[in-house]
């Protein structure tokens, strides 16, 4: 359960599902400047990072990797520093897992315990939170504030 950020450039993406909140891809593949190729399996993209993912995309992905015991993704990609246009999700699935995972649980765990698959990582990741060993806006930002400005002035305005 932890924060990745990559620098390179899209090259290939597998097959995908999509509704009207996210994408799922079957695997997105980076290839960094050096010619390392990074493959990253069942990632969920939300739309607005979605609106600038594309193939030859170039720039820093920021992903969040997290224990999804039955989900269909194993990543989400919540955010996208590119030369021009820097896109931070403001959708977080981490939190949407935690609360499935503790309900779930908790719901389950009268039933011979069979809830404690659930309701452990929850509280796990509930935990990894709470201690902000996953802060989002402190890795995307960083602690320049001329460049927290910039990188907000660089985000479409919603209305």
């Amino acid at each position: 359960m932890s924060l990745l950020s990559i620098k390179g450039t899209v090259t290939a993406h597998g097959q995908h599902q999509f509704d009207n909140y996210l994408t799922v891809y079957a695997y997105l593949e980076i290839t960094e400047a050096s010619g390392r190729r990074i493959q990253i399996d069942k990632v969920a993209v939300c739309n607005d990072t979605a609106a600038l993912l594309q193939l030859g995309c170039g720039g820093e992905f920021f992903l969040d990797k997290m224990f999804v015991y039955g989900r269909r993704y194993h990543y989400q990609l919540w955010g996208i520093k590119a030369e021009d246009v820097a896109v931070f999700d403001r959708h977080n699935l981490r939190n949407m897992v935690i609360v499935h995972h503790i309900v779930l649980g908790t719901l389950m765990l009268p039933i011979g315990g069979l809830g404690a698959f659930w309701l452990l990582p929850g509280l796990a990741s509930l935990m990894t939170v709470i201690s902000g060993k996953v802060n989002r806006r402190r890795m995307f930002y960083g602690s320049n504030p001329a460049e927290v400005r910039r990188l907000q002035q660089q985000q479409a305005v919603r209305i």
